[in-house]
Parts: structure tokens; C-alpha cells; sequence
């Protein structure tokens, strides 16, 4: 009886944990880094400072078909998840992939402009990680829709130039070029 009511209330405890994981963790943060390429700064980390470098993306898409994207997301080790008010966080998260920037078919279209740090953080000697990721969304413009991660592949690397081809076909590139 006893062993009954452990096993209950540890099977509780497991769904529960479950449950609370499925609803702190979004798909936005489960970036696949295999099918994602690895870009990072030019500019040296010396640990005093966090440099930036500029990064503009030129993106284009084939035209109709599904829903195309490219994203870039940054890498954080510890951040504030609850209440950050600068010196003080109710709440800090670990090993996180944040979403940072988003170019889609549908937006606006035209380079975008992006400042990526050196330094994981201001003062540290670790460089900051980025995956660049193209995502796609089956059938027609639905944002009920599941988004999936399409394999990403550097077609140039002079010029920065990689591309994506979806399960329907279309296909989708962004250059990126530094200042």
C-alpha cells in the first residue's frame, strides 16, 4: 500500500515536471544546431571589453509556396527569466538559445542590419555563439501551423551566402556581409 501511494505521488511529480518543461519551454528555444550554421564575430574577444561587429543580411525567397524564414538566435548561459530590473532578478534561467532576429517572405524585404557582439558578455574572454537557422511552415499562411527547421547550407563563402530548400520546393538565401 505504501509502495502503491510512492509510486502515485512520484508519477505525479514526474507529469507535473513534465508539464511545467513543456510550458517553460518554448519551440522558439530548441534551435537545431545541426541543421543550423554557426556564425560568429570577426572581431578578437579580449576580455575587457565586448566589441561589436556589423552584420547586414540580404535575404530573398522564391516567390509563392510555403512560408520561408531565416532566424538568428544567441546563446545564453544565464539570464534573467523573471523581473529584471537591472541589479536585481527574481528568477534567473540557464542554457538558453534567444531568439534575436527574423526575416520571413512575407515582411518587408531589404537588407536588415544586425550588431553581433564579440564576447559572450562584457568582460569575459569567451566568444558569444549564434546559429543563423531557416524554418519553413507547411500549406498555405497559417499561424496555427507548426514551423520546421530546414537543413542549412553555405552555398559561397566569399561572399557569406547560404540557402534552404523546404519540403515543397521553394527555396530561400540570405547574404550576410561585414562592416
Amino acid at each position: 500500500m505504501i509502495r502503491s501511494s510512492i509510486a502515485l505521488i512520484s508519477l505525479a511529480t514526474c507529469g507535473l515536471a513534465a508539464g511545467v518543461f513543456a510550458r517553460t519551454h518554448r519551440a522558439d528555444d530548441m534551435v537545431n544546431r545541426v541543421e543550423g550554421v554557426r556564425i560568429s564575430s570577426r572581431l578578437h574577444c579580449d576580455g575587457a571589453t565586448n566589441p561589436q561587429e556589423e552584420l547586414k543580411f540580404e535575404t530573398t525567397f522564391s516567390p509563392g509556396g510555403w512560408q520561408r524564414s531565416f532566424h538568428l538566435d544567441v546563446f545564453e548561459a544565464r539570464y534573467c527569466k523573471r523581473l529584471d530590473l537591472y541589479f536585481f532578478c527574481v528568477m534567473h534561467g540557464h542554457d538558453h538559445w534567444r531568439h534575436e532576429w527574423e526575416q520571413n517572405a512575407q515582411g518587408p524585404q531589404g537588407p536588415a542590419r544586425y550588431w553581433m557582439n564579440a564576447c559572450s558578455m562584457w568582460g569575459a574572454a569567451t566568444p558569444q555563439e549564434y546559429i543563423l537557422s531557416g524554418w519553413y511552415q507547411e500549406g498555405p499562411a497559417d499561424k496555427k501551423l507548426p514551423w520546421k527547421q530546414a537543413a542549412l547550407k553555405q552555398v559561397s563563402s566569399s561572399p557569406e551566402i547560404f540557402e534552404f530548400t523546404d519540403a515543397h520546393g521553394g527555396t530561400a538565401r540570405v547574404e550576410i556581409k561585414r562592416k
